[in-house]
């Protein structure tokens, strides 16, 4: 359940809850003012009853037909005035309760569906009452109306708080959306900052902040492994010259094994040191240039240079190249490079008279390169770390390479905006580069 959908439901719940428990105190206070007027009512009733009584006898003085007293127009319709004496009616005036009331007291008190005030007198009670049926009635009109306002202030409030909910989070999905941009390109631009000054604009100064110091970081590995592989290579190249001039003028049949195994192994570490460097490069974009380029004119060239190799090895290599032209915008030194690395590490592990396939295809706004063999494949285990640094699936790969190629590939493809993957087929590895093409 995403964040926008979760808020919004608490709102809705919340506002539904206090609307339920300001609802429920509203329908208790109703209630009681209702009860409390119609309190009112019989007790003014009762003093306008109270001079009716003829103390003398203890009875009500009923008015005889015709004659009209002015207090009795003051009485409500459906009031009912009981006098009682000793326990006995002796006197009633009104509308009657279907039932008389089974306790005679001073004051109020609600019995059944009706409602008694009641007034001590001298040898009596002198009761007033009147039905609860309009009180009933309020209340239950409020009830149908609580019914009403609840699921259609759950339902707004929903859909109000979801646009609002969205409208909040919108920065934050722009954030999300940068940092997704980034994280896949790997470029470490600054996030946009939101226009407001809030906790969100807070969060992706820190953001930035961290980036910035995580690309400091970052630049200073590049620039060390950069100067650290120049710095090696000169040295080197003396060292292997000067063993190159020792196995020449060596006349000792002993030390030409050492010999020759101390310049396979400069080399070896020549080699190293050039990946680096290329390595570092490649990361920093140092050196590439953009230009309008075809990549099936790159990679034919790169195919010709380096058929000689499988060749050798008893490998065959195939091309499958669309008819069309794929053009795109960038460095076709680093590209044929790429290409090369690819296929160098296909012929590694490809067997003697196996076949490396190589396709190239149009998907939609970019060219899909790709480059199949017949080895052994990838272990299941090491697809997700095969485009790191020195990365090894196997011991026994150490003595076929340093394990830079792919990841100069990969530096490669992501200076150029595209994508690289790696997985296995029926009959071997595969190793993919997505490029976006120029915007004609």
């Amino acid at each position: 359940m995403s964040l926008r959908l979760r808020l919004t439901l608490f709102a809705a719940f919340l506002v539904s809850a206090v609307l339920l428990v300001s609802g429920l105190g509203l329908r208790q206070g109703l209630a009681t003012l209702l009860r409390s007027n119609l309190d009112r009512s019989l007790l003014e009733a009762l003093a306008l009853a109270r001079p009716l009584v003829n103390e003398e006898n203890g009875h009500l003085r009923l008015e005889h037909p015709g004659e009209e007293d002015p207090a009795l127009k003051e009485l409500p319709g459906d009031l009912a005035i009981l006098l009682y004496r000793e326990g006995n009616l002796v006197g009633t005036l009104g509308k009657l309760p279907p039932a008389p009331p089974s306790s005679l007291q001073e004051g109020c008190f609600s019995q059944r569906a009706w409602r008694f005030c009641g007034l001590k007198l001298p040898g009596g009670v002198l009761l007033a009452g009147r039905p609860l049926e309009g009180i009933q009635e309020s209340l239950e009109a409020m009830d149908r109306v609580l019914l009403w306002i609840g699921p259609l202030a759950f339902t707004l409030t929903g859909l109000l708080g979801y646009l609002l909910v969205g409208r909040a989070l919108a920065p934050v999905r722009q954030l999300t959306l940068a940092a997704h941009t980034r994280a896949h390109t790997q470029t470490w631009e600054p996030l946009p900052l939101p226009s407001s000054q809030d906790e969100l604009r807070t969060l992706a100064e820190a953001f930035n902040a961290l980036f910035s110091a995580l690309l400091s970081a970052l630049e200073r590995e590049r620039r060390f492994t950069q100067d650290a592989a120049h710095e090696l290579r000169t040295p080197l190249t003396v060292l292997l010259g000067r063993l190159e001039q020792a196995r020449e003028e060596n006349r000792d049949p002993r030390l030409e094994l050492r010999l020759a195994q101390a310049l396979k192994a400069g080399q070896k570490l020549l080699r190293l040191v050039e990946d680096l460097l290329h390595l570092a490069r490649a990361e920093a974009g140092q050196g590439f240039r953009r230009e309008r380029l075809d990549l099936s004119a790159v990679i034919q060239e790169t195919v010709e240079d380096i058929s000689p190799l499988f060749a050798a090895r008893g490998v065959r290599l195939e091309m499958e190249l669309p008819q069309e032209l794929l053009i795109l915008w960038g460095d076709p030194i680093a590209l044929a490079m790429a290409v090369r690395n690819l296929l160098d590490n296909a012929l590694k592990f490809s067997p003697q008279g196996a076949r490396v396939t190589l396709f190239l295809q149009r998907q939609g706004g970019y060219a899909v390169l790709a480059v199949e063999d017949e080895g052994p494949g990838f272990p299941e285990e090491a697809l997700p770390y095969v485009f790191q640094r020195f990365y090894q699936a196997k011991e026994e790969h150490r003595l076929q390479g340093s394990g830079l190629g792919l990841s100069i590939v990969a530096a490669i493809v992501r200076w150029h905006g595209g994508s690289v993957s790696a997985q296995n087929t029926s009959r071997g590895a595969r190793v993919a580069i997505t490029l976006p093409l120029a915007k004609v």
